[in-house]
């Protein structure tokens, strides 16, 4: 374990060599890189970091949705659940569908459903917006299956 005394300065030394870069980029040898220096292309990104970026972003979600929508917290899990899979899409993106959102507000699934499977985000994802759209119709969401 590194000593606490030597950690800031060793931070300072390869930032100063590495920077610091919140998005990837290619470095001098031709690697995806991010953050400090992180080699994407050799080391791909661990476990414990997917899994808790996959936390963080999904309770982001959740809470921009509660805050956004009140009728959201009223929705059954499943619906919830459909909801919180388009935020991957962006949450600004999400927000454009405004059509879909005033289906689920009045509570007209069907309507929600069928402005899932018009957009465009469909003709994109294809199968994912085809479970999505039939997991918000039915209110099940035990209708996904792996290939």
């Amino acid at each position: 374990m590194i000593p606490d005394s030597m950690q800031v300065k060793l931070k300072n030394l390869i930032v100063d060599h590495e920077d610091y870069k919140p998005f990837p980029y290619t470095d001098t040898v031709g690697k995806i890189t991010i953050g400090i220096g992180y080699n994407l292309t050799d080391r791909g990104l661990p476990d414990s970091w997917i899994n808790a970026q996959y936390d963080q972003d999904v309770n982001y979600f959740y809470s921009q949705l509660l805050a956004d929508f009140p009728w959201f917290k009223d929705l059954c899990e499943a619906r919830q659940c459909v909801l919180i899979d388009m935020c991957f899409m962006g949450y600004k993106k999400f927000k454009e569908f405004d059509k879909m959102l005033a289906a689920i507000k009045a509570g007209d699934f069907k309507t929600a459903a069928d402005e899932i499977i018009n957009s465009e985000w469909a003709t994109e994802v294809k199968k994912r917006a085809t479970q999505d759209a039939l997991i918000m119709l039915t209110g099940i969401y035990n209708l996904l299956q792996r290939d």
